[in-house]
């Protein structure tokens, strides 16, 4: 990925030059075209007061036509042309953020709320957009409308000029001191904001929680709070921007006062053509865009500034999981385990402590465990989703990290504790991952063996049906099973289930483990709490307090494994002669 180097707009007019260029040329064009028609006026009424020829004003009439019929065509392409060129940053931008978010790892989104990052890729890319093309083309806009109309007011009455303009140079000034504020409380306002949007995401997310214990109310209090805060914030940024307008109307607008001044003492008045005192009028009232673009302009360019400098943060996070490895996994043989150890970000305890153990391809491995003995953070390391701290996971013999992110992850299938489905049809879902939906008959057979085909042709739309966020209108076990099949569509040598199958019926498990049987070269780790999930197991990982209490199969571990023959005994398959 290409970085930005800390200044969007040389960045972005270089990227995208063509546009940029081709809008700016139609752009000075039509400055240059509006600030010489107020000539073309100036002739008219001095032909009108002086009694010329109705022909004369009559060519007059068609000129000035011609100039407004001109520049309105080229106001349009500027704005059209111009328009692309900061759409096209957006966009660009986006894809940067969105990039670079699919790098990150867990250590990453553990401390960044999804609110948070919901607010850096639209909010901010917004006001850095609005930075790069109003704000940037106000600028442009306004220098031009100076440079072409103040040398015009010079050839129409050089005293005139200075003496009307002479509260501008004051004008950077202000300028300059009210950016400075707008920048620290900008950068305050979108703080504020994404803490809402962070605490709204998190409060809609949990509803159904916030409702089980009354908590409306306290919500509210606290979202109240919170919005409180990012209305404190942007009121503020709201005063300081609306010194902008008095600022700059009044250096200019004051102009106006002065020039009838001027005319008033001035002895030889006839000799003054109204025609040219009109057109310096609309002079002036042309030199009152410009100051209030420069403002204007500066304000949006501060903004986006001060959304980019939380943008380049992000973009300099480093991934815990880097992608440095460059060989290519065709084939899942082997996993072996050696020596892993593994701890938590910010903890000096270990989550998990000397594990291991070996797979070989096709088995079925159970891994069972108390709750919080590291049964998940084991397979999340198997599935290189968080970075080894110590020991080694080797696939095939050669190390986990030595093979290329994507073809590892099109090989390893991961079915997590918490079901999750995409807003879309229940077909785009099982088919996520794969370059198009898969075809009926494929279809059928999944749902089939995961214990859910009935069930999707009971539906109104059947396999075309739409899904709720999440899933919501789906059972607990409805989702468990399409996400199974959904691993199962990507066709993976490995595929882990985390608990997957807690929300299923014991029949409809019977039926899943013995569709999944059949799946022989493919390898299965479960891990579950269930423990008829895998009474036929080829090998059951028993862990405890993060470390490896026992290995063996299910009569095996009745003898060698406390853990495993309490879990049994509970759950009702402790033999008599062992209880």
């Amino acid at each position: 990925m290409e970085l930005i180097n800390k200044n969007p707009f040389f960045f972005y007019i270089k990227m995208f030059r063509k546009e940029f260029l081709t809008g700016l040329f139609f752009l000075l064009i039509t400055n240059a075209l509006d600030a010489y028609y107020p000539f073309i006026l100036k002739d008219a009424i001095d032909q009108i007061s002086s009694g010329q020829p109705g022909e004369n004003l009559f060519y007059t009439a068609l000129q000035f036509f011609a100039l407004m019929s001109t520049l309105a065509a080229t106001r349009f392409l500027w704005r059209t042309i111009f328009g692309k060129y900061h759409t096209y940053s957006a966009e660009d931008l986006r894809d940067k953020i969105f990039s670079h978010l699919k790098t990150l790892g867990p250590r990453f989104f553990a401390k960044n709320p999804i609110g948070e990052l919901m607010s850096l890729i639209t909010n901010d890319v917004q006001a850095v957009r609005q930075a790069l093309g109003g704000g940037l083309l106000t600028l442009v806009d306004g220098v031009s409308i100076i440079i072409l109309v103040l040398p015009m007011m010079i050839y129409l009455n050089a005293d005139w000029t200075w003496k009307t303009l002479i509260f501008l140079p004051a004008v950077p000034f202000l300028i300059s001191k009210v950016m400075k504020l707008i920048y620290s409380s900008f950068k305050i306002q979108q703080d504020r904001l994404s803490d809402v949007a962070a605490f709204s995401q998190e409060l809609i997310s949990g509803i159904r929680v916030v409702k089980g214990f009354a908590q409306e109310d306290n919500r509210l209090i606290k979202y109240n709070i919170e919005s409180r805060k990012l209305e404190d914030a942007s009121n503020k940024v709201s005063k300081i921007d609306a010194l902008f307008m008095p600022i700059m109307e009044f250096g200019v607008a004051s102009g106006s006062v002065i020039l009838l001044l001027l005319i008033s003492k001035t002895p030889e008045l006839e000799a003054i053509s109204i025609g040219s005192i009109v057109a310096f009028q609309r002079f002036i009232h042309k030199m009152v865009w410009p100051m209030s673009a420069l403002g204007f302009s500066m304000s949006q360019i501060q903004k986006g500034m001060a959304s980019f400098s939380r943008i380049e943060k992000f973009l300099k996070e480093v991934t815990d999981i880097p992608n440095d490895g460059k060989l290519q996994l065709e084939e899942i043989k082997t996993i072996t385990v050696e020596n892993l150890s593994f701890k938590y970000p910010d903890t000096d305890v270990y989550a998990l402590k000397n594990i291991n153990f070996e797979i070989k391809q096709g088995e079925t491995v159970g891994i069972v465990g108390p709750v919080g003995s590291g049964k998940t953070t084991l397979i999340n390391l198997i599935a290189r989703l968080h970075p080894k701290t110590e020991g080694e996971i080797y696939y095939n013999s050669l190390p986990s990290h030595d093979f290329d992110q994507l073809s590892f992850y099109n090989k390893v299938s991961l079915v997590p504790q918490e079901a999750f489905l995409f807003s879309d049809t229940i077909e785009e879902n099982i088919s996520f991952g794969l370059p198009q939906v898969l075809k009926q008959e494929y279809l059928n057979s999944l749902t089939n063996t995961v214990d859910i085909y009935h069930e999707v042709n009971d539906l109104e739309h059947q396999f075309k049906s739409q899904l709720g966020e999440r899933g919501v209108n789906l059972s607990g076990g409805q989702k468990q099973r399409l996400t199974i099949a959904r691993s199962l569509a990507m066709n993976s040598d490995l595929i882990i289930l985390d608990d997957s199958l807690s929300a299923v019926d014991l029949k409809t498990e019977n039926k899943i483990k013995s569709e999944l049987s059949k799946i022989g070269y493919r390898t299965k780790i479960i891990v579950t709490h269930r423990l008829s999930s895998i009474l036929k197991a080829d090998k059951i990982i028993v862990v405890c307090a993060g470390q490896i209490e026992a290995i063996g199969n299910h009569e095996s571990l009745l003898q060698n494994s406390s853990t495993y023959k309490k879990m049994a005994e509970i759950q009702g398959y402790l033999p008599q002669e062992l209880a």
